[in-house]
């Protein structure tokens, strides 16, 4: 500040055209003392305003603090669930996985039952069809055999009839031979007598 008060001390006494003259070089020293003064006046204002500034970020960086620290924490602690979370629904989906796997083998296994039981149901259809054909050949037969049996019956019953024909015969028969057997007899009696009397 000095050397510029000696460089512009020459300018002024050159400009004025009085070197000597201490009437304008006064104000100057005044004006520089109350440049000063402000100057000085002006450093301590800004340090004391960046004294408050430092103290009120201080404050609000504590309040941030404050904030900022239980967020961090609250949002790793979510992180760290998230992450257990995505770990559980990757295991739960390899489970699954293995399952539909399972269910796959299954679905084959059971598309095969069903297939040999259409294969069987297809065999049990034909013997049915063939049984049907039997049941329908016996149905004749034992029409058939009804038929028969009533020949029998009737062919029985004429047996029966004849048998009893023949019983009634016999019975005449035993009778005749009975009746022939007393005629013998009673004419036994004079065929002795003329015996007697015949020579031969």
């Amino acid at each position: 500040m000095a050397d510029k008060r000696d460089r512009e001390a020459p300018l002024a006494g050159g400009k004025h055209g009085k070197p000597g003259d201490n009437a304008d070089e006064m104000p100057e020293e005044v004006i520089e003392e109350a440049a000063r003064e402000a100057e000085q006046l002006l450093v301590t204002d800004m340090a004391q305003y960046m004294s408050q500034f430092a103290r009120s970020f201080e404050a609000s960086a504590r309040r941030w603090e404050l904030v900022v620290y239980p967020s961090m924490l609250a949002f790793i602690i979510l992180a760290a669930y998230g992450f257990y979370l995505i770990y559980k629904l990757t295991d739960d989906i390899g489970h699954i996985v293995g399952q539909m796997e399972a269910i796959s083998v299954s679905m084959v296994n059971i598309n095969q039952n069903f297939s040999s039981t259409t294969n069987n149901m297809n065999t049990v259809s034909r013997n049915m069809v063939k049984m049907t054909g039997f049941m329908k050949q016996m149905s004749h037969d034992i029409k058939e055999q009804n038929q028969a049996m009533g020949e029998i019956v009737v062919s029985m019953k004429e047996m029966n009839q004849s048998i009893d024909s023949m019983s009634y015969t016999m019975y005449h028969m035993q009778y005749d031979t009975r009746v022939m057997g007393r005629n013998l007899e009673s004419t036994t009696g004079p065929m002795r007598f003329m015996n007697s009397f015949v020579p031969w």
